[in-house]
């Protein structure tokens, strides 16, 4: 015995359509938090690839950056000669590192190109060098920390170098054995003029590499009497791209590889002064906060006394509720539209219509959907495969094609009760 005529379902249940269909319609459902979770990968696989990729550094003049603007090569072939190279970030561990290396066998590079360093830091620097015997090369320092570390030198601004190689034209024995040198690009954060690069200089007894090829004027390279400290206006010189330019590297090597011991101290945030005690809330609050607080709150309370919803009398319903039939048709009709559930409601279109040519041919409503649509044919005329595909097998893909086949049901349908 057959199958009864199917009814119409009494649950929404979306079939989810081809393999395809249901990757797009889980793409649009889930397409936020996919992306999320691909951020957060790629996010966390990136921060693991920088975090073991070694202890290389990004910063200008880092004896670990092999980038342009780094310091590795100079750092590397100093090690290669038997200087002991110690880098530091901070004050605490350059004196510490003076005081441990023992009397006269280090020479400090000071660099500090963001200008942390406060004036009283560099006379803490210079005693510390000065108490220890250790020789200060400062590379870019500004006016008042130049004067800190020693009072022969002083800042004499910023010059245009030009292209060409500057001259030592002093008697400073490390200037004399470089020759001349080249400051190539920018350089301690000067900017790049069109004709050459802006350096600073400094006067002092020794002042080498004057850009006006002057002797005795401001030059990239001021020295003391005694050499202890030593200020050179470009770090472009010492950098892996300047190195090996002109007399560079003897001039970088000379000044850095006269001791056993190089600390190479560059300045960081940890040189910022710490206050003895933390801030308390009260004092990290804006005084205007509590005002503007009081102000929301008051605002807010008269807004809920004028806007808000106020409970009426309760009101008696009577039950059961009656919803009309159309009602329920256009809720389910717009679930299936929701859940782009074209087969689900393709396949109920057909059932509905099975049931009603059932009972328009006198069938009874049990009569299996193969019995109707056969039946329809004979009682057509027409082609009974076509006839059992619109009704019972053809399944639409697209909107436009269940509207296709909801027309076409309502014409069978109409050409059925005519005859």
């Amino acid at each position: 015995m057959s199958a009864p005529v199917k009814t119409l379902p009494t649950t929404f249940r979306a079939d989810g359509g081809t393999k395809a269909q249901r990757l797009r319609d889980a793409w649009r459902r889930h397409r936020f938090w996919l992306i999320v979770g691909t951020v957060f990968v790629v996010v966390t696989g990136g921060g693991l690839i920088l975090g073991t990729s070694g202890q290389r550094s990004a910063g200008e003049l880092s004896i670990t950056n092999p980038a342009p603007e780094g310091a590795q090569a100079a750092a590397t072939v100093l090690a290669g000669q038997g200087v002991d190279v110690t880098a530091t970030d901070s004050m605490a561990a350059t004196t510490a590192a003076l005081g441990a290396n023992g009397q006269g066998s280090s020479t400090v590079l000071v660099f500090d190109p963001q200008q942390l360093l406060s004036p009283e830091q560099g006379a803490e620097l210079a005693a510390s060098a000065a108490e220890h015997g250790s020789k200060i090369v400062a590379i870019t320092p500004g006016p008042l920390l130049v004067g800190k570390f020693s009072g022969e030198l002083a800042s004499a601004g910023s010059l245009n170098t030009g292209r060409e190689g500057i001259a030592a034209n002093c008697a400073q024995p490390d200037a004399l054995a470089a020759g001349s040198i080249v400051a190539p690009g920018s350089a301690g954060g000067a900017p790049e003029a069109p004709g050459g690069t802006v350096v600073k200089v400094y006067l002092g007894p020794e002042s080498c590499f004057a850009p006006s090829g002057t002797a005795g004027a401001a030059g990239l390279l001021a020295t003391t009497a005694d050499g202890a400290v030593s200020a050179l206006g470009s770090a472009a010189v010492v950098s892996n791209d300047g190195l090996a330019r002109a007399g560079n590297a003897a001039l970088t090597f000379r000044l850095l590889g006269s001791r056993e011991n190089l600390v190479w101290y560059t300045a960081s945030a940890k040189d910022i002064p710490v206050s003895a005690q933390p801030p308390s809330l009260a004092e990290l609050t804006p005084q205007w906060v509590f005002p503007a607080s009081a102000w929301l709150l008051l605002v807010g309370v008269i807004g809920m006394l004028w806007r808000g919803r106020r409970d009426g009398p309760l009101v008696v319903e009577p039950m059961p509720v009656v919803v009309k039939a159309s009602e329920t048709v256009a809720g389910r009709a717009r679930l299936y539209q929701d859940a782009k559930a074209v087969d689900t409601a393709a396949r109920t279109l057909q059932d509905a219509t099975l049931n009603r040519l059932s009972h328009t041919l006198r069938l009874g409503g049990v009569a299996p959907p193969e019995a109707v649509a056969e039946a329809v044919s004979v009682h057509l005329g027409r082609d009974h495969q076509a006839l059992f595909a619109l009704l019972i097998h053809d399944v639409p893909r697209t909107e436009k094609d269940m509207l296709t086949m909801a027309t076409q049901l309502a014409a069978l349908e109409e050409e059925v009760a005519r005859r």
